[in-house]
């Protein structure tokens, strides 16, 4: 695929020599996101992304984009819990309205590098103890007001407050007493301990930029390309084209409608039958048939998108290490990715990022071995074990993968007992989330950082695993900091080697992003980042 981007309003490739915190950015950025939360990771981008097994016709068409007409975005949703908030955003439905109402500091692009969003320049100390942001001139809200350092600031300090944040491990290290307004486009953020990449903390979509002022966002007022019209958590919400939006020329639809479709049958008759334009997880068997018959666009693409099983390590028998390192040694990770994603994958080794900045690839891949399993399961008093797995319908290769992990159980003695739950409440902490003791999970992740910071560190929001080691959370705030490149890959190494062996999670596959179009939908490209092209509808024409 080829970056098909425009310019941006202030010509803005001229700006892609960002002066970032350093060149572990650039390198990258991979640095980031993602996200999001569990679920994606944040920012939107251009860029290239690598095919996957079977796409339709060519997304793009000849000559220049067409504008006018609504374009309908169909999801998985989250009922109630639903929310226009980038604080509390949690789910793909969340993100996708998150990412099209507001905009990032830092952008994501398609192959996971960075570019700028509404920061120009992020100037570090020699230290990595405080940076000098410079921010983008001539961007206004939805509502005319300009977009400033005061924006930036108490954007900053509502990511900080635990209660109505999930983004407070992106900002926990910040000095905020010490946080400055130089002047209406230059920021000081000051921080307690070094970070040599803070850069990367801002590309998530719980991290994205609202107005000074806002706290309950039922009107939101954001920069994004896109403004807000109405919303009903659990069913649809509507959305205006920008008019004044700082990409010169975006985005080409005039309405953007994102509609709740929990039912993955129901979404695909919905693209099929023309009720929606485009489809968010799409199921890989329906993919690779529809790519055959091109009666739609497959938009997929390879991801460091991690899906796995994760175990409570506090809760029995998951609180027993031997119990955990037999349940991943049951795994038959090939037959999982060829079973449930037809090939839409590649292997997973139960650590994340693989592709990404300071991953470590010297820990060996992990096989099944069913004779290990079963001793270490003797040792801790748990032949015959039987367990219950929560699973869900909220992404492609969920339910299929639960059940064929049940069935390669049974040759260690393991009785895996399934349980459903509805998509509208698997990703929600008030309901499921973060109480389920072994379940399924799926990371849109852009860089290692932003994955530690939310599953793994001390005050990580979404701790699936509940994972609490003090000695292995300073280990990852050195790796944070650390400025020297090869000292900082050997204590990233370290990192991850405990999760491989201590760690909750069994990470069987870093899966691609597999999403439909209509055939009349143009300019959207696959992307690492996150499905449906990381959202990126700015980009989205219809040809007529």
């Amino acid at each position: 695929m080829t970056d098909q981007q425009p310019p941006r309003s202030d010509q803005a490739h001229g700006d892609l020599d960002l002066r970032m915190s350093r060149a572990g950015l650039l390198r990258g950025a991979a640095g980031v996101m993602l996200a999001a939360s569990p679920l994606l990771a944040a920012a939107c981008g251009g860029g290239s992304s690598a095919s996957s097994p079977g796409t339709g016709g060519a997304p793009s068409a000849s000559g220049n984009p067409v504008p006018g007409g609504n374009l309908r975005a169909g999801f998985v949703g989250a009922g109630t819990a639903e929310t226009l908030s980038p604080l509390i955003g949690v789910t793909p439905i969340d993100q996708g309205r998150i990412q099209n109402l507001y905009d990032p500091l830092v952008l994501v692009n398609a192959d996971l590098t960075p570019a700028p969003g509404l920061a120009l320049e992020w100037n570090v100390n020699s230290d990595a103890t405080e940076y000098e942001v410079k921010l983008r001139p001539d961007v206004t809200f939805h509502n005319g007001k300009s977009f400033g350092a005061d924006d930036v600031i108490f954007s900053i300090q509502q990511m900080a407050k635990p209660a109505t944040s999930y983004a407070v491990s992106f900002v926990s290290g910040i000095d905020l007493k010490g946080l400055k307004k130089i002047n209406d486009l230059t920021v000081k953020i000051p921080l307690k301990s070094p970070d040599a990449d803070l850069a990367i903390n801002f590309t998530p979509y719980n991290t994205w930029i609202f107005q000074d002022g806002e706290t309950n966002f039922k009107n939101p007022v954001g920069t994004g390309p896109f403004m807000f019209e109405s919303f009903t958590p659990g069913q649809q919400s509507v959305f205006k084209k920008n008019p004044n939006y700082w990409v010169s020329g975006q985005p080409y639809v005039d309405e953007l409608k994102i509609i709740s479709i929990d039912d993955p049958t129901a979404r695909l008759n919905a693209l099929l039958n023309g009720d929606i334009d485009a489809m968010a997880q799409l199921p890989t068997a329906q993919a690779k048939a529809h790519a055959q018959t091109g009666d739609m666009f497959v938009l997929s693409g390879q991801s460091p998108q991690p899906m796995m099983f994760y175990m409570d390590t506090t809760k029995a028998p998951f609180n027993d290490p031997d119990v955990r390192m037999a349940i991943k040694l049951i795994a038959d990770r090939q037959a999982l990715v060829d079973g449930a994603l037809n090939g839409y994958g590649q292997l997973g080794n139960d650590i994340v990022g693989k592709g990404l900045p300071w991953y470590n690839d010297s820990l060996p891949q992990r096989e099944q071995d069913i004779d290990q399993a079963k001793s270490l399961l003797k040792k801790a008093g748990q032949e015959n074990l039987t367990v219950l797995l929560q699973t869900s319908q909220i992404f492609p290769g969920f339910v299929e993968s639960a059940t064929l992990l049940a069935e390669q159980a049974k040759a260690a003695g393991v009785t895996m007992n399934l349980k459903q739950e509805p998509p509208n409440s698997y990703y929600n902490p008030s309901l499921l989330y973060l109480k389920m003791p072994f379940a399924e999970t799926q990371w849109a992740i852009t860089s290692l950082k932003y994955f530690y910071l939310q599953a793994l560190a001390t005050d990580a929001p979404y701790n699936e695993t509940h994972w609490n080691d003090p000695a292995f959370s300073q280990k990852l705030s050195q790796a944070i900091g650390e400025t020297d490149e090869t000292k900082a890959q050997d204590l990233w190494n370290q990192v991850q080697e405990i999760q491989y062996n201590q760690g909750g999670y069994l990470n069987w596959t870093n899966a691609d992003w597999v999403d439909g179009l209509s055939n009349s939908v143009k300019g959207m490209k696959p992307s690492g980042a996150g499905a449906l092209g990381n959202m990126r509808f700015m980009d989205a024409w219809l040809q007529k």
